[in-house]
């Protein structure tokens, strides 16, 4: 575990050296505070015309609000985390440290992992901002916590697929940019597979295309719900471009 924790703490600290998590910390912030800025004028403006007409009936923040201001993050997210992980092997290949790393005695699983720590470290520090946007909320209205702590918890679910994708793009190649094409890649496809399935005629498709669906699962947290297949989903998968990592670097290990 020590072993893990050193390439974790080596590679997270790596972010700060450079202009990379500022970058993305800072792009990330102001997009989500347009995001949000423009979705709570606009329920607030729905909110005044309907009592002008005389209709005293209250919209929820949550739905109104949160929900599509936290569905927007999933598109940020889509872009910044493979811009993120893309270095992180193909940095190590580029610089030819990765050589000094197989030949350690850290296994290809401690290293693997130990750089999954740090790219979810940095963007779940990232978008642990988010939790500023109800907080100042909860002094101008009331909404019910539940299915923003879900969303959370969707989220953290979430990015570590990403990062895992990330890094296992990143393994594959010393070039940042082919990297993250082929994780934008790799998301993408996981995106779009849920509106294929739509498309089928055959039931049982359409089960297994909505079950793959990254969008479909996390849609269920930010309404205040936890499917345990949704996490069981989001861990295998994680686990599973984990272990496609741990792969890669074992056969580039006896080449």
């Amino acid at each position: 575990m020590t072993k893990i924790l050193y390439i974790a703490n080596r590679d997270f600290k790596s972010y700060f050296t450079g202009l990379v998590a500022y970058v993305a910390a800072g792009l990330f912030m102001m997009l989500m505070s347009w995001m949000f800025f423009n979705v709570f004028v606009y329920f607030a403006n729905n909110q005044y015309q309907m009592m002008a007409q005389g209709n005293h009936q209250s919209f929820s923040l949550n739905e109104y609000v949160f929900a599509p201001h936290f569905s927007n993050v999933n598109v940020i997210l889509l872009i910044m985390i493979p811009a993120l992980t893309m270095r992180l092997f193909a940095e190590e290949r580029k610089n030819r440290t990765l050589d000094l790393l197989m030949t350690s005695p850290l296994t290809a699983g401690q290293i693997v992992a130990g750089k999954f720590i740090a790219g979810l470290g940095i963007v779940w520090t990232i978008i642990g901002t988010l939790a500023l946007y109800p907080i100042v909320t909860s002094f101008f209205g009331h909404f019910d916590k539940g299915p923003i702590l879900t969303t959370f918890l969707g989220l953290g679910l979430l990015t570590s697929v990403y990062v895992a994708i990330g890094i296992f793009a990143s393994s594959l190649t010393e070039s940042a940019i082919i990297a993250f094409i082929v994780a934008f890649v790799i998301e993408m496809f996981f995106w779009v597979i849920g509106w294929a399935g739509a498309s089928m005629e055959s039931a049982m498709g359409q089960t297994v295309f909505n079950y793959l669906s990254i969008v479909g699962h996390y849609a269920d947290f930010t309404k205040g719900i936890i499917d345990t297949s949704g996490v069981i989903y989001y861990v295998s998968m994680a686990f599973f471009f984990c272990f496609l990592s741990q792969r890669v670097l074992e056969s580039a290990r006896w080449r």
